[in-house]
């Protein structure tokens, strides 16, 4: 009868260090080559991976370089390197002038099998490099609570949490996602991750503007303009038609009580949304072409001056 059925409980939420955790994983299931308090590297069939400890140790993060293989313009490096971020959204991809980084950046406090992350990091980057699935996520692992509700998979999770804990208004529903009004900007639930992911994307028009004025002005440094600070744990891309998105990553492991897992990680994003929106207002050239970066660092230094305490933050998360 249905109530001899046996309850599923969430598992106790770690809360230790995300890099201590994937230190002791590491040296007992993988092939390390060098190791330090602040990182440990790992070896994937001729890539390394840098495993880091971040500023936030509750964050499991990551970083892999890999070459560019061929030398385009600009603009096409570019397009390349936009359509390649929007197919791993589970990586964070960033360009340098010969060589690109792969980076990794989840949330690991509160999960019920942090261990299981950093397999399921392992697993993004072996498939990120190789196209393979060495390392699939077990299906009797794909159990989560979430508002006193068990679920299969995260992604049903989080719409669940948008719908009844933060009781968000659907806005649209598409094929491949939902749109969700979280106090005045729309939130895009991917419906399309694997039974384990979940993605969160906030969808802008940045520099649709400077697309059709001159197809060859955007360059990787605009593409940073909007949305790079440390420490950043939000893809950023732009579309052909000159549409920029922010995304961010998640993964739910056995057990694991999602709620704190999707405040925390949706705070994170609507953060940086807040900053790059005031950074765009306050710098409006950057549209225009008139407002030049010639860096990275120059970037960053911007982007530092628009903090959370100066865009409003995010209060309105908190009580979830």
């Amino acid at each position: 009868m249905f109530w001899n059925r046996k309850k599923f409980v969430a598992a106790p939420p770690y809360m230790g260090s995300a890099f201590d955790c994937a230190v002791r994983y590491c040296e007992q299931h993988e092939t390390v080559t060098h190791r330090t308090d602040s990182e440990i590297h790992v070896q994937l069939d001729g890539h390394t991976v840098c495993i880091y400890r971040n500023q936030d140790d509750g964050w499991l993060t990551a970083r892999a370089y890999y070459d560019v293989e061929h030398q385009y313009s600009v603009v096409k490096a570019y397009q390349d390197h936009a359509d390649s971020q929007f197919k791993h959204l589970t990586m964070l991809l960033d360009v340098l002038q010969n060589q690109r980084i792969a980076r990794y950046s989840q949330l690991m406090r509160h999960q019920g099998s942090p261990e299981m992350l950093v397999r399921n990091m392992l697993s993004t980057y072996d498939y990120f490099f190789h196209n393979r699935d060495s390392k699939i996520y077990p299906s009797e692992e794909l159990k989560f609570i979430c508002g006193g509700r068990s679920f299969e998979n995260a992604t049903q999770a989080l719409i669940h949490y948008m719908k009844h804990v933060r009781r968000s208004r659907v806005e649209s529903i598409e094929d491949k996602y939902i749109a969700f009004n979280t106090a005045g900007a729309h939130a895009l639930i991917g419906t399309g991750e694997l039974a384990h992911e979940f993605t969160i994307r906030y969808a802008f028009s940045d520099f649709e503007k400077l697309l059709h004025d001159n197809q060859s002005a955007l360059t990787p440094h605009y593409f940073a303009a909007a949305y790079r600070k440390a420490p950043l744990h939000t893809a950023s891309y732009c579309f052909r038609n000159g549409i920029s998105e922010l995304a961010i990553s998640g993964t739910l492991t056995a057990g694991t009580e999602a709620r704190p897992i999707f405040t925390a990680t949706l705070a994170a994003l609507y953060q940086v949304m807040l900053d790059s929106t005031e950074r765009i207002k306050m710098n409006p050239g950057l549209l225009t072409g008139r407002q030049q970066l010639q860096s990275e660092e120059e970037s960053i230094l911007q982007a530092k001056q628009f903090q959370g305490d100066r865009t409003g933050g995010v209060e309105f998360l908190r009580d979830a």
